[in-house]
């Protein structure tokens, strides 16, 4: 990851999709666009919003923005929300908000009253109607801001377990990758660190924290947190 930069998080489409428990194949097509055959001749699919990184030598890189705008898109589309749509409602959200509009303290704060604005108008049959585009923010979009911590202008850190706290996925801390709160190791090291150890009471205490972190950094790498998205 060279091209990684301090403060953006850096994440392959696999460990992103990872994160947000998805296909990594619709993360790329989201965040670099695809080809595809109309009948008439091929066409192209721009990017649903112009991602943190390029695409360079060490291939294709999301930044922590783009993970906090993929995870509320991928929340519009389990609400079976159409990509045009979803397009749209980008469009319309970046002329108020600017780039990554989602992820900002505006939508936090206002979100409700955004998502009535962007969407008002649109084709969808889902959000014709009021009460259709107000179930559809309280049932799909304010869930997907849960654990997010923001700061003055926009997301700074994602809690996966916003209830306790001990993991975290920071920018400004190992470019982003998820870690135990209290003492910055890495996730993955834990996994590593229990086998090696033994139990989790022996890895808690050579690294002064808690068996409940080192448990919840076990069951995030197993994929066991029911709060994790």
């Amino acid at each position: 990851m060279a091209s990684a930069a301090f403060g953006v998080g850096a994440y392959t489409p696999s460990e992103a999709a990872k994160l947000l428990r998805m296909q990594p194949a619709t993360l790329r097509r989201w965040l670099y666009g695809y080809d595809f055959d109309h009948g008439d001749g091929p066409r192209e699919m721009p990017p649903l919003w112009e991602p943190q990184y390029g695409c360079d030598d060490d291939g294709p890189l999301l930044g922590f923005r783009d993970l906090v705008e993929a995870r509320i898109v991928n929340g519009l589309r389990r609400s079976r929300i159409g990509l045009p749509t979803i397009r749209l409602c980008i469009d319309r959200a970046k002329e108020i908000l600017g780039d990554h509009p989602f992820s900002t303290k505006a939508f936090k704060t206002d979100g409700r009253r955004i998502f009535l604005d962007i969407t008002q108008g649109v084709e969808e049959p889902r959000l014709i109607d009021l009460k259709d585009r107000q179930h559809v923010f309280r049932a799909f979009v304010l869930p997907t801001l849960s654990g997010f911590e923001f700061g003055d202008a926009a997301v700074e850190r994602w809690w996966l377990i916003p209830s306790r706290k001990t993991i975290v996925i920071d920018p400004e801390r190992s470019f982003g990758q998820p870690i135990v709160a209290d003492i910055g190791l890495l996730t993955s090291r834990v996994v590593q660190d229990v086998k090696a150890e033994g139990s989790v009471e022996r890895v808690a205490r050579l690294y002064e924290t808690s068996g409940r972190a080192i448990r919840d950094a076990l069951e995030f790498e197993a994929g066991e947190l029911a709060d994790a998205t």
